[in-house]
């Protein structure tokens, strides 16, 4: 609630409307009461100017707001009514564009059915081309199969003719490992044969050396035995020569025993030909003398007693005369009598023979027309020169092959 207050004129305090006098500075207030009340009464009528102006004013935004309000009613029911006009024509719009949308959607549907109907016609004609693709490649995959089965067995056959060839090939390289281990071994035991023969030929000429060197020995003290008594017989004769006669007759007789003392100690040994050929182990071949029958008279056992050991006849051809040494091992020479090869003849045909050279285990074939001589010797035949070498029972000369150096 407002308080009603009155200024003082003097100070200008605000001091209670019913106040006699100021607060403030004490001015009194009664003399001015008439004019107070003229000013209340004023200031009345001013208020109910005021009210009556206010309410006018009250009364105009009355007015004036319910002629708004009949304003905006009738707006709004113009724009209800505009809206509802709009409404409708969007409506019918909204109908023409449906109607449109339905046409442009049957139109559609039906260029879709056209389409579909012509799709399936295409996929129709695709699936009858798959098909008969289908057809075509299953047959030429069957041709396919059939040629690849066909070359297939061909390969098979093939394989199983290699692998035939192989095992034929393996048998032969086997065989011929065989074959060139056995001459190897051939070969071993023909150079140990060769070392015993070597070893028996050295013991033997030390034997002989030995022999001899006792036999000269013998003959140097025999000599100086003969030499003392020939000089005591000597000293007796100047001594004594009536015994002279005696003496000489008794050195005579003396001289005439002593071969067959000497012969007294060389112990000879005979052996039979079991014992020859384990001795003589180191050749191929054993040559024995011909045997003389017990009821041969003196004339026939020197005759055959002077006969080579074998009888080397003549042969119709080279093949012939080399047919009885295949499969042994013979020399070849290259023109120098010092240098006689050891091979093995592993063959011999009608135009040509086949030799094997252990060392550098080479196989040559010679033709005939090549071979400059042939030599048999039924003692055997080696290399000439100081070394000991191998007895061949045949040598072939042939020219020297471009992998043999001298």
């Amino acid at each position: 609630m407002k308080v009603k207050t009155i200024t003082c004129p003097n100070c200008g305090h605000a001091n209670n409307f019913l106040a006699e006098e100021c607060s403030q500075c004490g001015i009194n207030f009664s003399h001015y009461y008439e004019e107070l009340e003229k000013a209340e009464a004023l200031r009345r009528h001013i208020e109910e100017q005021e009210e009556a102006e206010a309410l006018k004013r009250e009364q105009e935004e009355k007015e004036r707001r319910e002629a708004e309000e009949r304003r905006r009613e009738e707006e709004e029911k113009a724009e209800a009514t505009r809206r509802q006009q709009e409404e409708q024509e969007r409506l019918e719009a909204e109908a023409r564009q449906r109607e449109e949308e339905e046409r442009q959607r049957l139109e559609e549907e039906r260029r879709k059915q056209e389409e579909e109907q012509r799709r399936l016609e295409e996929d129709r004609r695709k699936e009858a081309q798959k098909r008969a693709d289908i057809l075509r490649r299953q047959k030429e995959e069957l041709e396919k199969a059939q040629a690849l089965k066909h070359q297939q067995e061909e390969e098979e056959q093939a394989e199983a003719a290699r692998r035939q060839e192989e095992k034929e090939e393996e048998e032969k390289a086997e065989a011929l490992k065989r074959d060139q281990e056995e001459n190897e071994r051939r070969e071993a035991e023909e150079r140990l044969r060769e070392e015993e023969k070597a070893e028996a030929m050295r013991r033997q000429q030390e034997e002989e050396e030995r022999l001899a060197a006792e036999a000269r020995q013998r003959e140097e003290e025999e000599r100086q035995r003969l030499e003392e008594e020939r000089r005591r017989e000597e000293e007796a004769a100047e001594e004594a020569p009536q015994d002279l006669e005696t003496e000489a007759e008794q050195a005579a007789e003396a001289d005439r025993d002593a071969p067959l003392e000497e012969s007294a100690d060389i112990e000879i040994e005979e052996f039979d030909k079991a014992d020859i050929e384990e001795q003589a182990g180191a050749f191929d071949f054993i040559e024995y003398p011909p045997e003389i029958p017990k009821d041969a008279d003196q004339s026939q056992a020197a005759d055959l007693a002077a006969a080579p050991p074998n009888d080397f006849r003549p042969a119709a051809s080279l093949e012939a005369r080399l047919r009885d040494y295949e499969g042994r091992m013979i020399g070849l020479s290259y023109g120098d009598p010092a240098e006689i090869q050891n091979v093995k003849l592993l063959a011999v045909s009608g135009d040509h023979f086949q030799v094997f050279y252990p060392i550098s285990r080479n196989i040559v074939s010679f033709a005939y027309g090549v071979v400059a001589s042939i030599t048999e010797n039924a003692e055997g035949l080696s290399a000439v020169g100081p070394d000991i070498s191998p007895v061949f029972p045949v040598v072939v000369e042939l020219p020297r092959p471009f992998f043999h150096n001298r």
